[in-house]
């Protein structure tokens, strides 16, 4: 990886306090793209505009919920609205926001991450 790609990682690292695979994989094959993807996440997501974090947070994970993401990429968000102040029960009901319009299927699949990330993390 070049010295570019490591910064990029580095970038996300400190700002997201995560880094996925496929930035790791974006970084080692195609810097220029993710340096592209990381601008635009950096404006919509990650800078500080006026949505405070916490609520960035429940949407991000609404949205997961109603793209059906993998449990575990939703509970990365679920702890991280956690860590900037969301309780169990605002999780919850952003869960509960999705089932209208999403359905069963896919709001029992925020449940799973719900159960594996929030739940556990009560232990």
């Amino acid at each position: 990886m070049d010295i570019e790609g490591e910064k990029l990682l580095q970038e996300i690292m400190t700002k997201r306090g995560f880094v996925l695979e496929f930035h790791r994989l974006l970084a080692e094959e195609d810097p220029q793209f993710l340096r592209c993807y990381e601008d635009m996440v950096s404006v919509a997501y990650a800078d500080h505009r006026t949505l405070d974090k916490k609520t960035k947070e429940l949407v991000f994970i609404a949205a997961l919920v109603s793209l059906e993401a993998e449990p575990a990429h939703i509970g990365t968000h679920m702890k991280l609205a956690m860590e900037h102040g969301a309780s169990k029960r605002e999780i919850l009901e952003a869960l509960e926001c999705v089932y209208p319009p999403c359905g069963t299927l896919r709001f029992m699949n925020g449940l799973k991450a719900f159960k594996q990330t929030v739940l556990n993390l009560e232990k």
